[in-house]
């Protein structure tokens, strides 16, 4: 059964990570496949990923960062298979730092690939998907759910995400698009190596995670269940809804305590 033949998706961030294991994911369910980042090699491997997966593949290289190199990923993407169904914003960068002692353009860049990389790729799809009543999606993070220590800057582009996509889906209610964001906490993905420290490069050693940390392939499990159900939300783990909703009950105070336990001031 292939769910979604005759569908295209455009996978931003699909290099590696949940970027990648999403357009593998997609394409074992037929759809054919954009994907779209910096490292073209790394494109060209997933590209031939989803071509042994039996789909059609197009990479597209492209720095998140410029408008102009996003809209001409998703002309692309419509030139070549001549249509867009699925959207999925996955390219992200993190950062585990304490803002009092964090780099200015180290946080820029961290809002630019995370939030504009999104809010570009997202304003040049909205026309083409709304023809083929699609899907546009979102990966965010639980730290766009509730504020973390020393994760200031990267959460605030995740809640700038879930705002954005929030408001989307019920500017678009009526012309039957699907706007969808999910939401982990930790996952075993490249980018946990990658963690940008105070000083904008990656710690050496990234601190440890103080809660359990996701299998990507959980978490495309719940990327791909969000487009076909076309649900709204997906958070991972799915039980943490009800922490949250308790944590709003109590005022914050509560969470705020555990969490400046569990994320102490770290050394660079």
């Amino acid at each position: 059964m292939e769910p979604m033949r005759g569908k295209v998706a455009l996978i931003t961030g699909g290099s590696s990570g949940i970027g990648r294991g999403t357009a593998l994911g997609l394409a074992k369910l037929g759809a054919a496949i954009a994907v779209a980042s910096r490292n073209e090699q790394a494109l060209q491997e997933t590209a031939g990923a989803i071509r042994n997966a039996g789909a059609q593949a197009l990479i597209v290289p492209t720095d998140v960062t410029d408008s102009d190199q996003c809209r001409r990923a998703i002309e692309a993407t419509v030139e070549h298979f001549g249509r867009l169904d699925i959207l999925v914003c996955s390219a992200g960068v993190s950062m585990r730092a304490y803002l009092e002692h964090s780099n200015l353009a180290a946080m820029d860049r961290v809002m630019r690939v995370n939030f504009f990389g999104t809010l570009y790729a997202t304003y040049y799809a909205i026309a083409h998907v709304k023809k083929t009543r699609g899907s546009l999606v979102a990966i965010s993070s639980l730290t766009g759910k509730r504020g973390i220590p020393s994760y200031s800057i990267y959460g605030a582009s995740k809640f700038a995400v879930q705002g954005l996509y929030d408001s989307l889906r019920v500017e678009l209610l009526h012309d039957g698009v699907h706007v969808g964001v999910v939401s982990p906490g930790f996952v075993d993905t490249p980018l946990r190596e990658r963690v940008l420290g105070p000083d904008g490069k990656p710690w050496d050693s990234p601190p440890a995670p103080p809660f359990r940390i996701w299998s990507v392939d959980r978490c495309i499990d719940h990327v791909v269940r969000l487009i076909l159900k076309r649900k709204a939300q997906a958070l991972l783990p799915a039980y943490i809804r009800h922490f949250l909703t308790v944590d709003q009950m109590l005022g914050g105070w509560l969470g705020d305590r555990i969490l400046a336990r569990r994320f102490p001031p770290e050394k660079h």
